[in-house]
């Protein structure tokens, strides 16, 4: 066989065996599973709509808001009062309403399982709905002002109410004793629900009682 020949020969079957090692046309490279990204938490933000103040509430709940337990430090309080329609007169049954504060040091203190709104409130937080009669109860301690700042104490508060209006946030508990509560502070209030002045009084056994009615907003 002439040199030429054998050439051309060798050429065709290692064409042959490079063609067998491409992959098939159809073959594709195997594709990574995508990235599932973690939705974002609307709720997860200090600035957050106030619908977020009631996102992780019970699902029961009752006219007695529980906001610590007993191993929490502190001044024990008992706020109790009505909720009332908007003539001022009439009461406002299955209004939830939603409070948190700061701590005896004057900070939102957190355990560490919060979610949502409460990443920013602490775990000093809890959720109420009125009774038949307007009621509501609010147990806990009395907060502290913020470490270093000429802010009243007070207590964070929203309304939910049963006919579907948006909730909104209300003044502010803060309490009669405070030097920090004036005239001036008072008249600069905008949000609906009263003063929120609180006067707290001493009971036998040794919790701070006081009362406020609250009217919802027109």
């Amino acid at each position: 066989m002439k040199k030429e020949n054998k050439l051309l020969i060798f050429g065709l079957f290692a064409g042959v065996l490079c063609g067998q090692c491409r992959p098939a046309a159809s073959q594709k490279e195997p594709r990574l599973p995508a990235v599932v990204q973690a939705k974002a938490d609307p709720c997860d933000d200090p600035d957050a709509s106030v619908e977020c103040c009631f996102t992780n509430m019970p699902a029961q709940v009752t006219e007695r808001m529980m906001i610590t337990d007993p191993n929490e430090p502190g001044k024990r309080i008992v706020i109790t009062g009505t909720i009332f329609q908007a003539d001022g007169r009439t009461p406002y049954p299955d209004v939830v309403m939603y409070a948190y504060h700061t701590d005896q040091t004057g900070h939102y203190a957190k355990k560490g399982n919060e979610t949502g709104f409460q990443k920013w409130h602490g775990h000093l937080h809890g959720w109420c709905r009125t009774d038949w009669k307007g009621n509501y109860e609010i147990h806990s301690i009395r907060p502290a002002r913020y470490p270093g700042n000429t802010i009243v104490a007070h207590i964070h508060a929203a309304l939910k109410e049963p006919d579907g209006r948006k909730p909104y946030y209300i003044n502010d508990f803060v309490f009669a004793d405070d030097d920090l509560v004036t005239q001036e502070y008072l008249s600069a209030l905008s949000n609906p629900g009263g003063q929120g002045v609180v006067d707290l009084q001493k009971s036998p056994e040794g919790v701070w009682m006081g009362r406020r009615n609250i009217v919802v907003k027109k």
